[in-house]
Formats: structure tokens, sequence, C-alpha cells
């Protein structure tokens, strides 16, 4: 099974797709490169609207996709969110925030390098979230920070995912590929928004990591991704 783990394909929910018709055109690019299951998960922050208003507007957002899809050859979607990191989420029940049916959270860094308090406020939260935490396309904070600063982040108890389109990019294509053979990547995601700006290069990361890489990557990929969607992990 191939399960892109990170997309904003729900119509009107934040930066990515702007209608359901745009959410079909992106799930058939999906489907075109052989996805079986698409993890919509759009932008919470909570600085701009609270988590029940979140949930509301998803609701609504995958009721509109669903009546777009009318059993169409499409891939699943599964609901999660993307959820940007604030000390404020302690106080809050996430549950509702995992990818559905699951106990897993994709949270987003701040694009910053990180402090020593920083670090300390995310340990601390990661102990005491009560849920599984999944860091969303972890090639953009090397960015900002040393290489030991993010050694030091994937050891703590998360999993991280990469962008799928990052592997077209010289300076992020060699570091993934070493977090990916070194099991400190363990999930993909398009991190798809648009057709025009930013389309799912699903097929184009498999490539270069099959080549790349031994046989058994790829699909260990997949692995993580199945086990967590069907609670096996």
């Amino acid at each position: 099974m191939r399960v892109d783990f990170h997309s904003h394909i729900l119509p009107k929910m934040d930066d990515g797709a702007a209608n359901a018709e745009e959410s079909l055109k992106l799930l058939r690019l999906l489907r075109d490169d052989g996805v079986d299951v698409v993890v919509a998960t759009p932008h919470l922050y909570l600085h701009r609207y609270g988590a029940d208003e979140f949930l509301r507007r998803r609701a609504e957002s995958a009721g509109e996709l669903d009546k777009a899809v009318k059993g169409g050859d499409y891939p699943r979607t599964v609901l999660g969110a993307e959820v940007y990191f604030s000390p404020a989420l302690g106080g809050l029940p996430l549950e509702g925030l995992c990818v559905a049916g699951t106990d897993y959270m994709l949270l987003e860094l701040p694009y910053e390098s990180f402090s020593t308090t920083f670090l300390n406020t995310l340990k601390n939260f990661l102990s005491e979230c009560g849920v599984k935490i999944i860091l969303a396309h972890i090639e953009r904070y090397f960015d900002y920070n040393k290489t030991e600063t993010m050694d030091e982040i994937l050891s703590y108890d998360v999993l991280a995912q990469c962008n799928c389109d990052s592997f077209e990019r010289p300076g992020y294509r060699n570091i993934l590929l070493k977090l990916i053979e070194s099991g400190k990547v363990r999930l993909i995601g398009t991190d798809s928004h648009s057709v025009g700006t930013r389309p799912p290069a699903f097929g184009k990361s498999e490539r270069v990591i099959r080549s790349r890489l031994s046989d058994g990557a790829f699909a260990g990929l997949m692995k993580t991704a199945e086990d967590i969607l069907s609670g096996a992990v």
C-alpha cells in the first residue's frame, strides 16, 4: 500500500486546494503515481483559530470532498492535521487532531534556530502531550539548525516525515537519503497544495529512493505508514 502522509488536498481549508475541483485534480495525480491512501493534513495555527473551529471546518471540507468524489476511482482520504507547535498545545486534548483512528499527530516546528529553551520546551511537550508525534518535513529545519541540533531532535521519541519534492533539490536529496537509510526518516508525504504551484511528486521520490538505496528502503517507508494507519504501532 502506498501512502501519502502529508497533503493539503481538502478544499477551502488553508493555502492548499482552493476548491473541490482542484482537490480532485490532485487526487488524480496521486492516483496516477499509484497512491492508495492520502492523509489530509490541513494547517492548524492556534493563534488564528481554536481547535474546535478547526475540526468543524475540516468536517465541512471533508464532506464537500466526499460529495465531489462520488465513489470515483481515487485514493482513499483519511483526516489529520498539520499542527503548528505552540506551548498552548499542552493544555489541549489532542486526540481529535491525530490522523484518524490513530494516536499519531503531525507537528510542524518553527522555522528558526532552535535555542536550548525551545528544545527543553519541546521535550517537555513530547513527554506530556499524550499522543505520538510525527515531525513534518524534517529537512526544512536543517536550513536553520546545525546537524548536531537536528540529531538531538531526531533522538527524541518522534517519527520524522520528509517531503517528496525535496528529493528534487540536490541540497536536500543526499541528507534525506542518509536519514532514510539510517532509519531516522520513516515517512514521506507530498505536502501537495495545488496543481500549479505545489503538485504532488510522489512518483518522482519513489524513483529516487529505489535507485539510490536498497530495494527495501521504499517498502519500509510504506510499511511504517501502513502500520500507523492500521494501529499496529
